[in-house]
């Protein structure tokens, strides 16, 4: 006798209704998969699906309360075999960072077709990592600069290019912390972190080596 294959276990986290139902409709009517949660917010996300154990989680970004990406890396050590796609009309290098290093499998934005969403999950089950083309080639990109010879901005990690990046837009440290969500004194300690690996005195001179100056 042969055993029909068990379905994959998808959880959605989503806070616009019309786009949760659109997603939970079309997991549903693909062969092979079962939405076990449909969620609006992190906070029911991190309460529900440590017991429900999905195999895939579609995570907005911008929601109510935490942000997706906060919910990955509450999610993430709940569930280390999970698989997180980030499902976002956001696509800045702020965003798709971040969500990588909290433990994202894949970045989807918001304009993807049904079929290329159902893609990404059997992508990401396979091991894959998904990504929309221009996110992806936002992140081809930014490490091609990064590993150019002579660009010491390489040396950098991703929070203090982030940092020196909005420097270089005229930001105070305060506004940098309020972009980032970290305290005055850690943006102080990224900031001299980056003098000290850029071999510069001050902002001025950090900015234009960022600029290639």
């Amino acid at each position: 006798m042969t055993l029909a294959p068990t379905a994959t276990r998808i959880a959605i986290v989503e806070d616009e209704g019309g786009i949760r139902r659109m997603l939970h409709d079309l997991f549903t009517g693909e062969d092979g998969m079962d939405v076990v949660a449909a969620l609006g917010s992190v906070e029911e996300a991190l309460e529900r699906l440590p017991g429900l154990r999905p195999e895939v989680v579609v995570m907005d970004i911008n929601l109510p309360g935490a942000s997706g990406i906060e919910g990955v890396a509450g999610l993430r050590e709940q569930l280390p075999g999970t698989q997180f796609l980030m499902y976002t009309m956001h696509d800045d290098d702020h965003r798709v960072f971040e969500a990588l290093r909290a433990g994202a499998n894949g970045y989807l934005l918001k304009s993807a077709g049904p079929d290329e969403v159902v893609q990404a999950v059997h992508e990401v089950l396979r091991g894959g990592a998904p990504m929309s083309a221009h996110v992806a080639r936002r992140v081809v990109t930014h490490f091609q600069e990064r590993s150019r010879p002579g660009n010491t901005l390489q040396e950098l990690s991703i929070r203090e290019n982030e940092v020196l990046g909005l420097l270089a837009q005229g930001l105070l440290y305060k506004e940098i912390g309020d972009r980032l969500g970290i305290a005055v004194g850690t943006v102080k300690q990224h900031i001299h972190r980056i003098y000290e690996k850029l071999h510069v005195q001050n902002r001025t001179e950090a900015v234009n080596r960022y600029f290639g100056r």
